[in-house]
């Protein structure tokens, strides 16, 4: 189908398993509010709030920086959707803690998300991937999957036992 295909270590790649990962967390949340399960509920919101705003972070720091300067309407546009998504991240994760999550509300983050990975690919991700150096794929990688690593040690640390 396509004539030349993307290595499966691409930044770009690796940003879209990124979100393959996210989406299936999220998917575990839906699951949880579908069948009561308050404690799958908790565990998976954690995971996926840890993640998603680990993603959202670095993105932020290491990657609209460098099309800011190529591309500054869709830098500020992807910078506006990061806010949409971390108001809606906090008001699901409220609702979580208070186990008063709607599945509507729920379903439409996710249709969010997707409008938003979207863009990101057809944007950010091209962008970073035809301009940036191999050794700065690799240090964004590494510093998002650290981002990840201290914010599910940060969330699970301020976890009480028994919750």
């Amino acid at each position: 189908m396509h004539a030349v295909s993307e290595p499966e270590t691409s930044l770009r790649s690796q940003l879209l398993h990124d979100h393959q990962r996210l989406e299936a967390l999220m998917s575990r949340v839906l699951e949880a509010c579908e069948n009561d399960d308050r404690e799958g509920l908790a565990a998976a919101w954690t995971e996926f709030d840890a993640g998603l705003s680990a993603h959202l972070d670095t993105e932020d720091k290491l990657l609209i920086p460098h099309l800011m300067r190529t591309n500054e309407r869709e830098a500020w546009a992807i910078l506006s959707e990061h806010r949409h998504i971390r108001t809606r991240l906090i008001e699901l994760g409220t609702a979580v803690d208070l186990h008063a999550v709607r599945l509507d509300a729920a379903r439409s983050f996710v249709d969010d998300l997707r409008a938003h990975a979207s863009h990101e690919d057809q944007v950010l991700y091209q962008h970073a991937e035809d301009t940036l150096e191999p050794e700065e794929h690799e240090s964004i990688l590494e510093a998002l999957a650290s981002a990840v690593r201290e914010r599910l040690q940060s969330s699970k640390a301020k976890t009480p036992k028994g919750d």
